[in-house]
């Protein structure tokens, strides 16, 4: 992969700009982080020639680490930065492969079908992470149904 092939990134980010989604319902984390940041990821990434798919590949590796460091780590500030920079990553990088597939004219069923199943994977661990992180610190076993709850939640929201 190398640049030159490809429009600018200063091109590419122009292009993107004018061909976002609507913003209308989506949270404003994504339209204030996600989005923009996904936009000069896709961007980057038209510019080195990669395709959605391996875009959505990065964002599964930089989630699933973050996720993992909840699970592993011993809670203190360099596991807060670690799954803070992971998580900020992956999910931007997950936004940016729909954003690649507009920019090269359309993406593929089979990877708006990858996206989704990572989507849904992501969805599913990551409370799971945090109930095994508050087990292991000895969590009042209460507090342990707090992340089962709310994993329980969103896994029904995501799929409703």
């Amino acid at each position: 992969m190398t640049p030159g092939k490809h429009p600018s990134f200063k091109e590419n980010y122009r292009r993107l700009r004018s061909a976002q989604k609507p913003g209308r319902g989506a949270p404003l984390y994504s339209l204030m982080v996600n989005r923009p940041l996904g936009r000069a990821f896709a961007a980057m990434a038209h510019r080195f020639g990669m395709k959605p798919d391996q875009v959505t590949a990065l964002s599964a590796l930089f989630t699933f680490a973050g996720i993992c460091a909840i699970a592993l780590m011993e809670p203190g500030v360099v596991a807060a930065l670690t799954v803070t920079v992971a998580l900020v990553v992956g999910y931007a990088l997950d936004a940016a492969d729909g954003q690649l597939a507009r920019l090269r004219g359309g993406g593929s069923l089979t990877g708006e079908w990858l996206d989704h199943v990572i989507d849904a994977f992501k969805v599913a661990t990551l409370h799971v992470a945090v109930l095994i992180m508050l087990f292991q610190q000895g969590a009042d076993e209460r507090w342990l149904l707090v992340p089962l709850l709310f994993g329980i939640a969103n896994v029904v929201e995501f799929f409703g």
